[in-house]
């Protein structure tokens, strides 16, 4: 006969191990963290992992892109973040110089991934100098964005024109052209950095200077990179307007209020989805123009990434390699419309055969990323309000570039500090 007190100690014992077994549960899956929509889809692909993998069971959370990156500070602070970050390509710099993420360079050179049929700014953004001068990859592209034109063929052909221009000055004629009777030829509101980001990627002078560590804004190539993006507004080819003030742009294109849009390629299928059926052989994609020919654009996008504190690094690259592996990459744009890292799996989806996405696979071929640096997107945001205030007339363009490199200056003082003390600057 069972006494009470045995009893109580076979239950206590049964609930301990119960305990056990769920605590090792909760620890056994390999976590994933992925932002927005693509986070939610990522869900689908864990699942054809496990049952190709069914050693390493999976669990991913989908965060909202607008509490992402205060999540992962407080996470990293927490000695909590997952075992594989999807992380926004202008955010590796950072997490790099937090020390939080793993060195992947020994891994892809046994691995199946070639990251030489990635595209070369997607690559660029994830290997990043050290202060020893050495590079470390940080991540594995995963899909990459752009911006580039989007445009109405049928009105600049009205124009006399036969497609977008490739070069400053014959895109100017366009946007003369199209800019009369109180209409501007370009939807270009302020407070959106990339479009002046990538004007200024073009220049023969990169925007910041000594190491990434102050801002050369008044350097002759970045200054006339300035100087055209104010003139956009000043001759009437852009409004003056906010991002705010844009209430449908899809309405707006499709009543030809303005014939060119810098954006990205997530527009390719809202464009399809949303214009008029009557409209959708009438809006194309053209490459960036440049001061000489068809020009350069900045290289976004995600790449999957490996923290420091994982305790499962060698899993954790299994499930990158399989993610970014061209049909993965293929079938996540099927899925999501996201444009594949890998040129590889370009061909395995109807992208080559569509004009309007195959330029983006030519404009990929020709981006670079905006500087590495944790302190970027500040600077860009300050830029995009500079512009503004020349536009409005509240500063000259000389004050506004002179302005750049104080805040530039002022905020790299932490960089600049740390290469001073290992020498390098």
């Amino acid at each position: 006969m069972i006494t009470d007190r045995r009893r109580f100690g076979l239950a206590l014992a049964s609930f301990s191990a119960l305990g056990t077994a769920a605590c090792a549960r909760t620890d056994r899956p390999l976590r994933i963290w992925a932002m927005g929509v693509e986070g939610e889809a990522l869900d689908a692909f864990g699942v054809r992992f496990e049952a190709q993998n069914p050693d390493v069971p999976v669990r991913v959370q989908a965060l909202p892109w607008g509490a992402a990156h205060e999540k992962l500070l407080t996470a990293f602070a927490a000695d909590n973040l997952p075992d594989v970050i999807a992380l926004g390509n202008t955010w590796v710099a950072e997490f790099a110089a937090l020390n939080a993420l793993e060195p992947l360079n020994d891994r892809l050179a046994k691995s199946t991934i070639r990251l030489d049929q990635f595209f070369e700014g997607a690559r660029r953004s994830v290997t990043i100098p050290s202060f020893s001068g050495e590079s470390a990859i940080l991540g594995v592209p995963w899909y990459v964005d752009t911006r580039l034109l989007f445009y109405n063929r049928r009105l600049i052909q009205r124009a006399g024109f036969e497609t977008a221009a490739s070069t400053w000055a014959d895109w100017d004629k366009q946007l003369a052209a199209l800019s009369r009777n109180g209409r501007h030829a370009l939807l270009l509101p302020f407070a959106e950095y990339e479009p002046l980001v990538a004007f200024c990627l073009q220049a023969d002078e990169p925007i910041l200077i000594d190491s990434d560590t102050r801002g050369g804004f008044r350097q002759k190539s970045i200054a006339a990179a300035f100087v055209y993006a104010a003139s956009l507004y000043d001759r009437g080819f852009a409004d003056r307007i906010t991002h705010s003030e844009v209430t449908d742009v899809y309405s707006a294109f499709a009543r030809e209020e303005f014939g060119f849009l810098i954006t990205g390629p997530w527009n390719l299928a809202e464009f399809a989805r949303r214009l008029p059926r009557a409209m959708q052989n009438d809006w194309a994609t053209a490459p960036m123009p440049g001061p000489k020919g068809p020009g350069l654009s900045s290289a976004g996008g995600v790449s999957m990434c490996i923290p420091r504190a994982s305790k499962k690094k060698d899993l954790a690259f299994r499930f990158i390699q399989y993610m970014c592996a061209a049909r993965q990459q293929a079938d996540f744009y099927t899925a999501t419309s996201d444009l594949p890292a890998d040129q590889a799996a370009w061909p395995l989806t109807g992208l080559m055969q569509d004009s309007r996405s195959r330029t983006f696979f030519d404009q990929l071929n020709r981006t670079r990323p905006p500087p590495q640096v944790p302190e970027w997107e500040r600077i860009a945001n300050e830029m995009v309000a500079a512009l503004e205030r020349v536009v409005r007339g509240i500063t000259t363009l000389d004050a506004a570039l002179k302005g750049l490199d104080e805040f530039a200056w002022t905020t790299l003082a932490k960089r600049r500090a740390m290469l001073e003390q290992r020498g390098v600057a």
